[in-house]
């Protein structure tokens, strides 16, 4: 490739997904921190702004950038890794910097984790130096920035609808319905009752605003399964990522687990996440907090796993869940 140089300028309407799907690939999404939220609070703020690095009509870096009267500051400073041997990085690192000159900013602060030494060696380089500075932080949407539990996730993916016949319908009054539009009380009752036994925290600590900015977003699909006009479960398909959907949340309700229910349910959450004619990949996250079934019947149901890596969580004690979880049926 050619040292080609980039089209730097703010972040526009509809690059949501390409960005945040850039930051994923980065590994900069925490399971606190909503992304398209952090996003659109940057855009709202006259006093910050997030640049996208464009080549060839494709984003391939990212630098967001605020000030706050006495200094600047950077975050999400992400290059494609394909593009890396560029020097795309310090490029957004300057930008920002100029933004912030301009601005009468007179000096400028990121924060860098004690064992990420690659990136902090990387600064380093462009000029930053470590300061003797104790960072403290207070959430005022509650929970620990760093958060001192650690689950291990299995991330999975497929790219072809399957080839195997779909598992049989249950023998059951089955309803299916998707939510339009879903509602907060709603959305809540369904994730805590169907996520409670397997620790899922984080829409947890969202306020019902941030919530319903997820929930209802058109490219958000969240289907309910009725048995006997009963919910018994559900699943969360997020295509705010182009050409690709998230299976992001799916269970059942704790009485319907064991009744034949969970295969059929996610053959059907499979069949539409592949319902858009624009979807080439879709995939979902599992940990070891999940059902002990659920890394296996993601495989049978044709998902493979590309990557497995340790995350940090906040404690579910901050929202009324035991730690550590009660024991659990296989």
């Amino acid at each position: 490739m050619s040292d080609a140089p980039l089209d730097i300028r703010p972040i526009v309407d509809g690059e949501e997904g390409a960005v945040v799907a850039l930051w994923k690939t980065c590994n900069l999404v925490v399971p606190y921190n909503d992304p398209f939220v952090d996003i659109a609070r940057c855009r709202r703020s006259p006093a910050s702004e997030l640049f996208v690095g464009v080549k060839a009509g494709r984003i391939v870096a990212t630098v967001m950038v605020g000030e706050e009267g006495h200094r600047g500051w950077l975050y999400y400073v992400a290059v494609d890794p394909g593009e890396r041997m560029h020097r795309y990085g310090r490029t957004m690192v300057r930008h920002a910097e100029t933004w912030l000159r301009g601005r009468g900013a007179p000096k400028v602060i990121l924060m860098v984790r004690e064992t990420n030494t690659a990136v902090r060696d990387v600064y380093e380089r462009l000029g930053y130096a470590c300061e003797p500075r104790l960072v403290m932080s207070k959430w005022l949407e509650g929970g620990p920035e760093v958060p001192a539990l650690v689950q291990t996730v299995t991330s999975l993916e497929m790219f072809q609808r399957p080839g195997k016949p779909p598992a049989p319908t249950p023998a059951m009054k089955l309803a299916l319905m998707r939510l339009d539009p879903p509602t907060v009380d709603f959305y809540r009752y369904l994730f805590n009752t169907v996520g409670g036994a397997w620790t899922w925290i984080s829409r947890r600590f969202l306020d019902d605003a941030a919530l319903g900015r997820i929930i209802l977003d058109p490219k958000v699909e969240i289907t309910v399964a009725y048995v006997g006009g009963v919910p018994a479960g559900y699943f969360e398909l997020d295509r705010r990522i182009e050409g690709e959907c998230e299976l992001a949340f799916f269970g059942l309700v704790p009485e319907f687990i064991g009744r034949g229910l969970g295969r059929w349910l996610l053959d059907k959450a499979i069949e539409a996440a592949w319902s858009a004619p624009d979807v080439g990949r879709v995939w979902v996250h599992t940990c070891n907090l999940d059902h002990p079934r659920a890394l296996s019947v993601y495989q049978k149901a044709g998902f493979k796993p590309y990557k497995q890596f340790e995350e940090p969580m906040r404690d579910p004690r901050l929202v009324g869940l035991p730690w550590p979880p009660p024991p659990r049926g296989s």
